[in-house]
């Protein structure tokens, strides 16, 4: 018998990325979509009729007698009523990151778990960029300890509550919790963080812009430049690569599909330039690997690779920069 899934939220990230994939699922006979709720009545339905769900609600209390397994695809702040509610009742849950907005709410998720699998939205853990750059690394290519550095700068998300601290915590909290997280299962645990952090945007209650350094255990760091508060249609020059001992990993500055359908990172060495190909499409194809996770980990097949305990450490990093950020001190891990 088919899997039985439901989707709580109809915005963004549900229509962007898992919609479309649940609608394979279910033409493959994998799944059952069985209802999408929100709170916005008109947005669940036609998200319903659009994608082939067989109901719609607002009410998610309504679609867990429904379905197997419940995805959670809505604001951060509500993610755990909803996950404990479906825990408790034996539904597995995928939740989008981050995992909760505080570690009460995460630790009563995890308390909640039972028996049923709770699989966090880590997407990273999927694309075979970033793997391929792990690897890379892993395997001593570049030496010890690297570095990571990322800059990213703009409006951000149009939804007001990326930008609220109680709901989603800006960037640090929602956005470079990606790279977080990866640097977690790259570097091992971090130990020491400092965040320089503001508020650019006059409406923003959470920390929109600022520079972090974690430094990890293995003497490895990851420094972020984030801004979620610039003026709309404006943004900074992008900066993503690593530094090693032996050399770094960097992207060209035009880095067009091949006829492959690949594009490519460089590795430049003191022998010399390699070059490392991943498919161009990278970041689609671990959207559809995530789903498949999930429908086995809900039927009880596998563990997934980003768990509630998991994702609960990346929370509490997460955490420890914005602390770090309001106070203005270094924080210890």
């Amino acid at each position: 018998m088919a899997l039985k899934i439901g989707v709580v939220g109809a915005g963004g990230i549900a229509r962007g990325a898992h919609f479309p994939n649940l609608v394979k699922k279910q033409q493959s006979g994998e799944i059952e979509f069985a209802g999408i709720s929100d709170v916005n009545g008109e947005a669940a339905a036609a998200a319903a009729s659009e994608f082939g769900a067989a109901r719609s609600m607002t009410d998610y209390r309504e679609l867990l007698p429904l379905v197997d397994a419940i995805m959670i695809c809505i604001p951060t702040h509500l993610h755990a009523e909803i996950a404990v509610a479906a825990l408790r009742e034996g539904k597995s849950v995928f939740c989008e990151k981050p995992l909760a907005r505080t570690m009460e709410q995460a630790d009563a998720m995890i308390e909640a778990q039972g028996s049923a699998a709770l699989q966090v939205g880590f997407v990273r853990h999927f694309d075979a960029e970033w793997l391929a750059i792990r690897d890379a690394i892993q395997s001593g290519k570049i030496g010890k300890p690297v570095i990571w550095r990322h800059a990213t700068a703009g409006f951000g998300p149009g939804a007001a509550w990326f930008n609220e601290d109680d709901k989603g915590g800006g960037p640090f909290l929602d956005g470079a919790i990606h790279n977080m997280d990866f640097a977690l299962n790259l570097f091992g645990p971090a130990k020491r963080v400092f965040c320089n952090g503001r508020a650019m945007r006059q409406t923003s209650t959470a920390i929109d812009t600022g520079t972090v350094s974690i430094a990890f255990e293995s003497d490895d760091e990851l420094l972020l430049s984030w801004s979620w508060g610039l003026p709309a249609t404006t943004g900074g020059d992008p900066l993503f690569d690593f530094l090693g001992s032996q050399g770094t990993i960097t992207w060209p500055a035009e880095n067009p599909t091949d006829t492959a359908g690949n594009k490519k990172f460089h590795i430049h060495l003191e022998s010399g330039r390699e070059e490392i190909f991943y498919p161009a499409n990278a970041i689609e194809v671990a959207f559809t690997e995530q789903i498949d996770e999930f429908i086995a980990a809900a039927q009880g097949k596998i563990t997934p690779r980003a768990d509630g305990l998991k994702a609960r450490e990346t929370l509490r990093l997460a955490l420890a920069v914005l602390q770090s950020g309001r106070s203005g001190q270094i924080v210890e891990l």
